[in-house]
């Protein structure tokens, strides 16, 4: 009896021992525990999604940066574009002036539009100066021998890479005067300062001893223009 109970004894003992060295290996491969099943399923969608976020995420600030740049292209373009704006600004000058042709009214419009674009100002502001400065006569020269619609000196000229004649070009000289109300706005970071400066000097307003009166009369001449634009209907 004894001999069987021991026999029975030895075969459940193996049998057991068999069961946990199977299982063991379904479970282990060297030192590494390997489930039979993966703790987390990820699905192809999802892998998918989390890829496309990232990609979207790497594009976002160029793609800002390059949207930004189409948006201000496109202000520029339709603002050139504008027919009615631009002889809006036309028939303000002659309005002015009644010396100024129509033809040339309109290349002055366009240029006034162009440059202050180009240079980060408001074009009513520069015909503002404009019309301080020479009343829209193209062959103006003070006594002191500034040129030009915007009254500017050979030395802007030569820097802007033109020759002191060639202010007499309108497009010219509204392009050396945009640049020059350009860089008196980065200098003085106040538009009446930097209208004070440009009839003035730079020295003048930084030593406080300026008039601000040429100022005021360019923002109340750019008011003027917008309310005859308006009133015309060349704007809403």
């Amino acid at each position: 009896m004894a001999k069987k109970l021991f026999v029975v004894w030895l075969l459940i003992t193996m049998v057991t021992f068999s069961s946990i060295s199977i299982y063991a290996t379904e479970q282990t491969q060297g030192d590494f525990f390997i489930p039979k099943t993966p703790l987390m399923k990820v699905n192809e969608e999802d892998a998918n999604s989390v890829k496309e976020e990232k990609e979207s995420r790497t594009k976002t600030e160029p793609e800002k940066l390059e949207t930004a740049m189409a948006v201000k292209a496109t202000a520029v373009r339709s603002k050139l574009e504008d027919k009615e704006y631009l002889e809006g600004l036309s028939s303000y000058i002659r309005h002015v002036n009644r010396n100024v042709g129509k033809q040339e009214s309109m290349d002055m419009a366009e240029s006034f539009v162009k440059y202050a674009e180009k240079y980060g100002v408001d074009e009513k502001i520069v015909m503002a100066i404009a019309q301080n400065e020479s009343c829209y006569y193209s062959d103006a020269v003070s006594c002191e021998d500034f040129k030009g619609l915007m009254q500017t000196g050979d030395g802007l000229a030569r820097n802007a890479g033109y020759d002191p004649q060639e202010l007499f070009n309108p497009a010219v000289s509204i392009k050396v005067g945009a640049r020059y109300i350009s860089m008196k706005l980065d200098e003085f970071g106040d538009v009446s300062l930097a209208l004070t400066a440009y009839n003035q000097g730079s020295g003048s307003v930084h030593s406080g001893n300026y008039s601000t009166g040429y100022a005021e009369l360019a923002m109340a001449r750019t008011a003027a223009m917008e309310d005859y634009l308006e009133e015309n209907g060349y704007v809403e």
